[in-house]
């Protein structure tokens, strides 16, 4: 038995297949939003979807998502969806993909867990605890529980060596054969937290900008794909623009346009190559740290790696 992520695996169409012989009506919906490939938008950028798989059989699945069926809220992350087939009960299997989640959550610093659930006494089991009553998206009320993940300890250090591992290889799976420029004018590639994110363009999309607007989606991304856009350097109002990391008072904001310019000019392969050359001659972690504060004088900059 292993855990495998939905979105990185490698045949989603099997397991969408065995997640419909779910006979949980809620399985059936989680079911509905990824074959609509729509769950993402209704609990975040950064949702995974853990399941627990015996060779080609589903056992256990869940969601870790920043929302669940509390919203607005918040509490963040939330564990959701949690279903075990009938067939594998009384295992404790379930555990399994809580620490999965709990571990990862971990990682990202987070000091709580959430649950939202009309269930008492199962997820007791697990350490979590009661902490409130509230009501759901529908206006019913749910118990929510919370597990604390920021206690010093073995058990901490423990979910935080699992949780980058499985991070890490979350990450690297999201990467494959996708597009590094992120639609800002960053390179993904080079970014210094790059570790921990799959791109903006990924399947794992947890840039640290995103994460600040609602669901993790940035407004660059959101006024690229309405104007039907592969990025803001295709845009005609790039240089004026003040949407997003183009706030004025951002920092990196000259530095972030600047780039977007020059893919405008030259575009993305050589773009990535004066990348290439900046890491290679100077030691920074952020561009604005070269490219100064003026986005005409960052563009100069570039053009004299390439």
């Amino acid at each position: 038995m292993k855990i495998i992520e939905y979105f990185t695996s490698e045949n989603k169409k099997h397991w969408l297949d065995e997640m419909k012989k779910c006979d949980w009506g809620a399985g059936q919906y989680l079911h509905q939003l990824l074959s609509e490939n729509s769950l993402k938008r209704m609990v975040g950028e950064t949702a995974l979807v853990p399941m627990l798989v015996d060779g080609d059989k589903l056992i256990a699945f869940c969601t870790f998502a920043p929302l669940d069926d509390i919203q607005p809220t918040d509490m963040s992350p939330w564990i959701g969806f949690v279903y075990t087939f009938p067939d594998y009960r009384g295992h404790r299997y379930v555990g399994m993909l809580l620490d999965y989640a709990e571990s990862i959550a971990t990682v990202m610093d987070r000091e709580y867990i959430y649950i939202s659930t009309g269930h008492t006494g199962l997820y007791e089991k697990y350490g979590n605890e009661f902490y409130k009553m509230d009501k759901d998206i529908e206006g019913e009320k749910s118990r929510i529980y919370r597990k604390a993940l920021a206690v010093e300890g073995p058990d901490k250090d423990r979910r935080y060596e699992s949780g980058a591992k499985w991070k890490a290889e979350i990450v690297k799976a999201a990467r494959e054969n996708v597009d590094m420029t992120a639609y800002c004018g960053f390179s993904c590639n080079h970014c210094f937290l790059g570790e921990w994110c799959g791109g903006c363009r990924s399947v794992f999309s947890c840039c640290s900008y995103g994460t600040l607007y609602d669901k993790g989606k940035c407004p660059n991304i959101d006024c690229c794909e309405k104007k039907g856009l592969d990025g803001c350097y295709e845009c005609e109002d790039l240089k004026e623009c003040t949407k997003g990391f183009y706030q004025p008072d951002n920092d990196g904001a000259s530095a972030c346009k600047a780039q977007a310019m020059f893919i405008h000019k030259y575009g993305k392969e050589k773009f990535f190559y004066v990348h290439d050359k900046l890491h290679e001659v100077h030691d920074f972690k952020k561009t604005q740290e070269i490219l100064g504060t003026d986005a005409e004088e960052g563009l100069k900059i570039l053009e004299r790696y390439l």
